[in-house]
């Protein structure tokens, strides 16, 4: 036990120089933000003493610890007014370096002390290959923690509590706007985070892609008409609609009319894109206005619905490529076939064979005896294909929906025991479902309520 002195002086020794606790000040670069339980440590310091020295760097007329953080705290609840230290000669820098590598090396810091500390020693003047050589850890992992530091730590601090794993990390840094993602950070580790995440990314991804999409359509000589003026029944649509935000390269989009003029109708808010051409004009009809009115509703509330659950079907498509097989889920594997085998007996539908050859790496030529050994082909492949094979066998596609898609009429909530019973084994995976996805299965989303029903 270091000898107590009431004069409030350094002690030396050969080895170590004794200097009193109240000098002792935490380094305010510390990368380590909480201590921990410090009980246990302390009571160990109070029967045996401390064995290990601090690291500590002159700071005025006191010190500052590099190396001993828990050691000097425990030691002040056990009561001792010395400590042993070593007194070294670090630059800032290095000094940020030491306790780092010290935290690291102890596997005391979390993820976001990492981070922080990582971003201290960019800031420092370090880059990302030096910290790697630094400090052991890959390029990737240095990489996204150094994105988590870019997170609001006041938000990061009231989330923590939660069960957050580093894909989440991962899914919340590919929104590029900082502010947009510390807005997705509120809902991290809830069930409204994935689908929170997938809309700003889709909006994302449209004011990205917009500014070339525009380019080609004036290219092309384009005439803007609006949705309320494709219902009138002048214009063909040419193809299907486009998606800006799915657009990952910028390809050729705009067709081919020949000599016929082109007309486009641009939604910059859902990043949907329709081209047409006019139709020879009949003779006039007039149709009333509340007619059309009432007919556009209809079809932008189909259009909400349709793309809400094209949203949900990504959410459940991405779940199961994340999710793995072991001894802790096999009853539950099994009995999603079960499920999914019954289902088609009242449902029917046939398995995709595009995605059972995706599940071997294969892609499908639609040859003949392409299929043939298909079968033991799967069950070559390891465990962790079964999960995919479990979903391949409930065919879930972006039109496994809980609404009526007749744009005619107002959606209606209808049900689908197929997507039920997917539903049901998912979420016994660890799926969970998000407010949108309960509300549409049970028929109490907004999208159903019809304002004329409403108003009668």
């Amino acid at each position: 036990m270091p000898k107590k002195n009431s004069e409030n002086v350094e002690q030396t020794t050969q080895q170590f120089v004794m200097i009193p606790i109240e000098k002792l000040h935490p380094h305010p670069d510390n990368p380590r933000k909480e201590l921990g339980d410090l009980t246990e440590l302390a009571d160990s310091i109070r029967a045996k003493g401390v064995f290990q020295n601090l690291t500590v760097v002159p700071f005025e007329d006191d010190y500052r610890i590099i190396i001993g953080h828990r050691r000097r705290a425990a030691s002040e609840l056990a009561g001792l007014t010395h400590l042993p230290c070593v007194i070294v000669d670090m630059t800032p820098k290095e000094q940020v370096e030491t306790m780092l590598l010290e935290n690291m090396q102890r596997e005391d810091l979390t993820p976001y002390e990492q981070a922080q500390g990582f971003q201290m020693m960019i800031d420092m003047g370090d880059t990302v290959e030096e910290i790697v050589q630094k400090t052991g850890f890959s390029k990737k992992t240095v990489k996204r923690r150094l994105k988590m530091a870019e997170l609001d730590p006041t938000v990061l601090k009231e989330v923590s509590s939660r069960q957050i794993s580093m894909e989440d990390f991962d899914t919340l840094a590919k929104i590029e706007d900082i502010g947009q993602r510390n807005e997705c950070l509120k809902n991290i580790g809830t069930a409204n985070f994935a689908i929170d995440v997938q809309k700003k990314i889709k909006k994302q991804n449209i004011e990205k892609n917009l500014p070339w999409v525009k380019t080609q359509i004036r290219k092309a000589k384009g005439n803007k008409i609006n949705r309320t003026q494709t219902y009138y029944g002048n214009h063909s649509q040419i193809g299907n609609d486009i998606n800006i935000h799915e657009l990952t390269e910028e390809t050729q989009i705009v067709p081919d009319t020949g000599t016929k003029k082109l007309f486009y109708c641009l939604d910059e808010d859902t990043g949907r894109l329709s081209f047409y051409v006019e139709k020879e004009k009949p003779a006039p009809v007039r149709r009333p206005q509340a007619e059309i009115d009432r007919e556009k509703a209809m079809a932008e509330a189909n259009e909400k619905c349709a793309e809400l659950s094209a949203l949900c079907y990504k959410l459940r498509s991405e779940f199961v490529k994340k999710l793995s097989y072991g001894s802790k889920n096999q009853k539950e594997m099994l009995y999603g076939l079960v499920r999914a085998i019954i289902s088609h007996g009242f449902h029917y539908a046939s398995v995709s064979s595009s995605d059972l050859f995706a599940i071997l790496g294969e892609e499908r030529k639609w040859e003949s005896g392409e299929e043939k050994g298909l079968t033991e082909r799967l069950l070559e492949k390891p465990a962790s294909t079964y999960p995919g094979i479990v979903y391949a066998a409930f065919c879930d596609k972006d039109t496994e929906v809980y609404h009526t898609t007749y744009k005619k009429q107002w959606p209606k909530h209808h049900e689908n025991l197929r997507l039920d019973a997917l539903y049901v084994w998912l979420t016994s995976v660890g799926y969970v479902m998000s407010d949108d996805e309960k509300a549409l299965q049970d028929g109490t989303h907004s999208l159903f309520t019809d304002p004329q029903q409403v108003k009668s």
